[in-house]
């Protein structure tokens, strides 16, 4: 998606895209376990259990490594802007896909900023950085230091949004691009200096893991209808 055409095979990275075939498979598990509990059939909550918020901040980290990795190697050596410009708006179309969806189905909580939100303009913001790792690593440590100890914040403006332009104080899904940007940030560096830390085998298992890897967006877009009708069907066998 986001390589230039005539280096595509070539720039693709085996061990990348199968870091985004497990995160593929622990959203799934994670979304499993969401339904369950929104269906009633489990007590605890997603969005507040502290193992549970862990869980997701290893999902979306993995995510995003993988998107800084793969920005790196698809344009540290030239940027190809038609294709840049055609992986940013099939992303910006699955992400405004999603608002209006979720705005009907979560009239309240809806997904005004999610991670293909995230993504779309991560990914954009990414190139600017790809040939300057080491201001990438840079740049991450002081987003992550002033943000855990609150030197920046943008809860005013949060707030500002939800008064004035209407989006819900609460979402179903929500990737704060500061200081989530510097896990992009973080992929760059990683990827340039080789500090990916594993090799993967090429194998029957991992193979069809990096095949989820490769159709992540798809795949992200088709689980959850296919588990809420699943959930949906039992739940009628059962009445």
């Amino acid at each position: 998606m986001n390589n230039p055409s005539n280096t595509q095979q070539f720039n693709r990275n085996f061990e990348v895209d199968v870091l985004r075939g497990c995160s593929i498979v622990l959203m799934i598990i994670f979304h499993f376990g969401y339904d369950l509990s929104a269906f009633g059939w489990a007590s605890y909550n997603t969005g507040i259990d502290i193992e549970w918020r862990v869980f997701r901040v290893v999902i979306v980290s993995g995510f995003l490594l993988a998107v800084g990795m793969s920005s790196y190697l698809g344009y540290y050596q030239s940027i190809n802007t038609k294709k840049l410009a055609k992986g940013v708006s099939k992303l910006v179309l699955v992400a405004l896909f999603i608002s209006v969806s979720s705005y009907f189905m979560y009239p309240t909580t809806w997904v005004y900023f999610g991670i293909i939100h995230f993504i779309a303009i991560a990914l954009l913001l990414s190139v600017c950085f790809v040939k300057k790792p080491n201001l990438s690593l840079l740049i991450a440590l002081v987003i992550l230091i002033t943000w855990y100890f609150e030197w920046i914040t943008f809860t005013p403006l949060w707030l500002w949004s939800i008064e004035n332009i209407g989006i819900p104080q609460r979402t179903v899904d929500l990737v704060r691009f500061y200081p989530w940007f510097s896990v992009v940030l973080i992929g760059i560096f990683l990827m340039h200096h080789k500090l990916f830390g594993f090799s993967v085998s090429k194998n029957a298992g991992t193979n069809k893991v990096a095949w989820l890897g490769k159709h992540s967006l798809s795949i992200y877009l088709i689980h959850q209808p296919i588990l809420y009708a699943l959930f949906t069907l039992v739940e009628l066998a059962l009445a």
